[in-house]
């Protein structure tokens, strides 16, 4: 049986994890656990495939198939679960709503409309192709969804989507609509598997988006750590890797002002087994309610660290996250932060903790890959993942 999960409760929900008594047993159950394997085939998660007979014609013409049009269409669900929060992030060639494959069995050019929507949340995505006789094609589709429909949106809830297919040749025309999923915008996505081929996808990058440092509380609080330094100004790094040190704990300590203490809780299972979310609040709302839990610390420390123009990262290691920043500018020298003592605990303290974490998880990732994940959010900007608001 596997321990670790167990071990990593008893571990994170202590008030200082580096000197939980469990660490070290967690650490050699990490070791242990069995490596998940992919499974030995893709999933058939087939929303429609066109076959040999005939559909009955409907009111709109006949339904597509080799038989009635020479085309045959395959039409696959590759995310079950819509990630509100950051679905007008993602790329549809790396994270479609639904891929669609058309195989062209006419002597001649078929020239073929996809139309993609999920009923009263977007648009339409329209693609137009021309596949020649014999070949295939297979387009990847995610519609652009409306931030005003989907932004209501706080607990999980199901949502119709329509893929309609028409044959701009033969004029025939088919629609279905299939259920799927619309998370909550606070559901943060760490991995899900891919209905068409049965492997995980992570999206554990997609966490800079809740890395606001724009947001008027975030700014209020580095005001608050520039105040209380001698020169009463941010310098970011344009002082050595002490002076750098000096700005991170001026804001740990303007953090500890406001009076955010560390809360526990759960992580969010989709109603589907396989995918993993975390409910993570927005630093303007840690700072609102002076509530925070791992990830939350997490996203609210980074963004204050990058309003000053600072590199901070998000360091996550399984069942657990913490912070991370850039010592120099350009270098390649990184400090780290427990932020989940910042109710009790001095920032050397929680340095020091978070050094302890991730040396201890840097060491279990030599021999376990995806133990230690350090997301670096200047390299995370450059890949397009913008802060959500």
């Amino acid at each position: 049986m596997d321990s670790a999960p167990f071990l990593r409760a008893a571990v994170f929900d202590h008030p200082d994890p580096a000197d939980s008594p469990h660490l070290d047993a967690l650490l050699a159950a990490e070791a242990a656990a069995p490596v998940p394997t992919p499974p030995g085939s893709p999933l058939p998660n087939i929303l429609w495939q066109s076959t040999p007979p005939p559909a009955a014609p409907s009111s709109r013409g006949p339904a597509m198939g080799p038989q009635t049009t020479g085309l045959t269409v395959t039409a696959r669900l590759r995310m079950a679960h819509v990630p509100t929060a950051i679905v007008h992030l993602l790329d549809a060639t790396k994270h479609p709503l639904v891929s669609v494959r058309i195989h062209n069995g006419r002597p001649h050019i078929a020239r073929v409309r996809l139309t993609t929507f999920v009923d009263g949340y977007s648009a339409r995505s329209v693609d137009t192709v021309e596949i020649p006789p014999g070949k295939e094609d297979e387009l990847h589709l995610l519609p652009a969804f409306f931030p005003e429909r989907i932004s209501p949106i706080t607990e999980i809830c199901r949502a119709a989507l329509r893929i309609q297919i028409d044959d701009l040749d033969g004029k025939t025309e088919q629609e279905r609509t299939f259920p799927i999923w619309l998370l909550a915008r606070t559901s943060a996505l760490l991995h899900v598997p891919d209905p068409s081929t049965g492997l995980p996808r992570s999206l554990w990058s997609y966490l800079a988006a809740w890395v606001t440092p724009s947001a008027p509380p975030v700014l209020e609080v580095l005001r608050s750590a520039a105040d209380s330094l001698p020169d009463g100004s941010i310098a970011s790094y344009q002082v050595d890797a002490k002076g750098v040190a000096a700005q991170v704990k001026a804001i740990y300590g303007a953090l500890q002002n406001i009076g955010i203490t560390y809360v526990n809780s759960v992580l969010c299972f989709g109603p589907i087994p396989g995918v993993l979310a975390q409910r993570v609040r927005l630093p303007r709302e840690s700072i609102a309610h002076r509530s925070a839990n791992c990830i939350d610390g997490t996203v609210l420390f980074a963004s204050v660290l990058e309003a000053a123009s600072l590199r901070p990262a998000i360091v996550l290691v399984p069942g657990h996250a913490f912070l991370a920043w850039q010592t120099t500018e350009g270098g390649n020298d990184w400090e780290y932060l427990e932020t989940t003592l910042l109710g009790n605990k001095s920032f050397d303290h929680a340095v020091k903790q978070g050094r302890i974490l991730a040396q201890k998880y840097q060491q279990l990732a030599t021999t376990r890959p995806g133990a230690f994940t350090r997301l670096p959010l200047h390299d995370l900007r450059a890949q397009a993942i913008w802060p959500m608001e």
